[in-house]
């Protein structure tokens, strides 16, 4: 078997012991492929100290979780992120006009002076 092949198969090997005589072979002689069952091994052990860990509720998350809104449109989000970053947006778009005014007159010099090659 190929490392692609067995690498593959450990997920299996791990959860459940199923695996077949060659991916056993192929683990007993390839160090890469048993340094990636060890790997996957630490990673589902500590998979499985979680699932049986619990974590106390931190305090107020409830109330702070009733604050928000039930229904909230797109439209609504969008609108109260515009109000919040206004000052952003109308320097940007004041930004935009003058660039496009900068343009236009660089451009209308060179429509009335072409240069000379």
């Amino acid at each position: 078997m190929r490392c692609e092949e067995v690498q593959e198969a450990l997920p299996a090997h791990v959860k459940d012991g199923s695996d077949s005589l060659t991916v056993r072979r192929h683990l007993a002689r390839c160090p890469d492929c048993k340094a990636e069952l060890a790997r996957y091994e630490s990673l589902m052990g500590g998979l499985r100290i979680l699932q049986t860990t619990s974590v106390p509720v931190p305090p107020g998350l409830f109330d702070r979780l009733l604050e928000i809104p039930a229904r909230s449109s797109r439209l609504d989000s969008a609108r109260d992120h515009v109000v919040r970053h206004r000052k952003v947006y109308v320097g940007g778009g004041i930004a935009v006009a003058l660039a496009g005014a900068a343009g236009a007159a660089l451009w209308r010099s060179k429509v009335r002076h072409p240069a000379t090659a």
